[in-house]
């Protein structure tokens, strides 16, 4: 099993460091990370072959732009004029050319495996918990998106989707989780499993303790799926309360996209706060699991927090 932190090629991200060697100091202990690739240059601060996974970038609301629902998406983004330079296109092509620029992003960093989201949501659904698709809507056609990217004949790194506690891969049905590994042509094709994710999808979770009993429910309902969990996303955040208190209650959202889309973050970072998991039964959680790829996947504000966080991460794990 690999080992690795989250990082983006960002210059908040990377300024915290000075160079390649002071880079180096945060690696101890662990075998590389995990990148989100915006394109820019990596170079001066992390070197390639610590590149072992990329994220790669997944837009929050893409289903109706898909298929080619254009009143929901001038209604998400406030004009057409907007969707198409969120999108990059006007056409379902767009979002395949999005998904095969950071698919050549693993590649060029040769890494062993890339992220993606199956998920679909928008701004007001993020609040209120209603949604206008079903997991099968947004599998399918993430199936057919990832089809026409990857044929059966591609070779690259693993695809690893990732859960999420909006409609798509929720690790909670397992029907689903059969429904989206056995659409997908590309031969290795595997899950990111992020357990944070996966505790919101339970409000009523109120401990660490508790959130480690319900994955193990889902782990239990999934069988022989579980087989293709290569990758964990390790964190933890409890805000059941927060997200009910939201959806009774959902703030009013600006007409203008970017302050609309600047509160969003907000609630989603109070909602999904990625601390470190540390409580009796993690490790033998990551033990059942057994995965290739190991992350520890936090937000932080500075490279001394971030420290932090790995540190009391790695000392939970050892201490048990």
């Amino acid at each position: 099993m690999k080992t690795q932190f989250n990082i983006t090629s960002m210059k908040w991200d990377l300024e915290r460091y000075t160079s390649v060697e002071d880079f180096a100091t945060a690696l101890e202990g662990f075998d590389g990370v995990e990148l989100m690739d915006y394109g820019d240059d990596i170079s001066p601060i992390i070197p390639e072959e610590k590149v072992i996974g990329i994220h790669m970038r997944c837009p929050y609301h893409w289903l109706d732009f898909w298929n080619g629902d254009m009143e929901r998406c001038i209604r998400e983004y406030g004009s057409e004029k907007q969707v198409y330079e969120n999108f990059g296109g006007t056409d379902r092509q767009a979002l395949v050319d999005a998904f095969l620029q950071d698919w050549n992003r693993a590649l060029l960093h040769q890494a062993e495996y890339a992220v993606y989201h199956i998920s679909d949501v928008t701004c007001m659904e993020c609040l209120t918990g209603e949604y206008a698709h079903t997991d099968e809507e947004v599998i399918d056609a993430a199936c057919e998106l990832i089809n026409q990217a990857l044929p059966a004949t591609a070779e690259g790194p693993w695809l690893l989707l990732e859960n999420l506690w909006y409609p798509g891969l929720t690790f909670t049905r397992p029907e689903m989780t059969r429904r989206l590994l056995e659409g997908i042509h590309y031969p290795k094709t595997g899950f990111m499993l992020d357990t944070g994710h996966l505790m919101h999808t339970d409000l009523e979770l109120n401990s660490q303790e508790e959130a480690v009993s319900y994955i193990h429910r889902c782990l239990d309902q999934h069988g022989e799926l579980c087989d293709h969990i290569r990758g964990i996303h390790l964190n933890q955040s409890l805000t059941g309360a927060y997200r009910k208190q939201l959806m009774e209650n959902p703030p009013e959202l600006s007409e203008d996209y970017n302050e609309r889309m600047e509160k969003i973050y907000t609630c989603v970072f109070r909602m999904d706060q990625h601390k470190p998991f540390t409580c009796a039964g993690v490790q033998e959680l990551i033990k059942r699991i057994d995965p290739d790829y190991l992350t520890y996947e936090f937000i932080s504000n500075n490279r001394e927090e971030h420290m932090e966080l790995l540190r009391q991460q790695r000392q939970a794990l050892q201490e048990r």
